[in-house]
């Protein structure tokens, strides 16, 4: 397996990805939110201003050619320090529980610690339990809980629609 950082050549490989995850995460949160066209073009320009950030890496995992994974990180400054936030990983459903994953991940810390960054963050669904334990892993121990309650029980948050 090859990891490699992402050319704006790959950036349809990575669409497609996240198509896939969006299928994945239903399957632990119900509400979670459908998106539109528009968020897939406003995220294709994300991932291509990243491309070009230096404070962001996206790095892809090509195994016999194909990209089959990918972490997207960046670099945020919190007064005088510099944290570490892995923004997305997505491993594709054929291939995830083979150590892919943690790849990425140690990968992008390394990224991270060159860059003198003090920590690393990421953001996980609390039902995503095979995600919450790769993180563990990789040494990410749970600090915080983020909780919402739905106001409006008619509507469904769709961002970017």
């Amino acid at each position: 397996m090859l990891i490699r950082t992402a050319k704006k050549s790959d950036i349809a490989i990575i669409n497609k990805l996240d198509r896939e995850s969006i299928k994945y995460h239903k399957k632990f949160d119900k509400d979670f939110h459908t998106v539109s066209e528009n968020f897939w073009k406003i995220k294709k320009r994300s991932h291509k201003k990243a491309i070009n950030n230096p404070t962001n890496l996206i790095l892809v995992a090509e195994l016999n050619g194909e990209v089959v994974g990918y972490i997207w990180g960046y670099i945020k400054k919190i007064m005088k320090y510099k944290i570490g936030k892995i923004q997305e990983l997505v491993v594709t459903s054929k291939q995830r529980k083979k150590g892919i994953g943690t790849k990425l991940i140690n990968n992008m810390l390394r990224f991270f610690k060159g860059k003198k960054c003090i920590i690393s963050e990421i953001d996980v669904f609390v039902g995503n339990l095979p995600t919450v334990e790769v993180y563990e892993k990789a040494g990410f121990i749970k600090r915080y809980h983020m909780m919402q309650i739905k106001l409006d029980k008619q509507k469904r948050f769709k961002p970017f629609s």
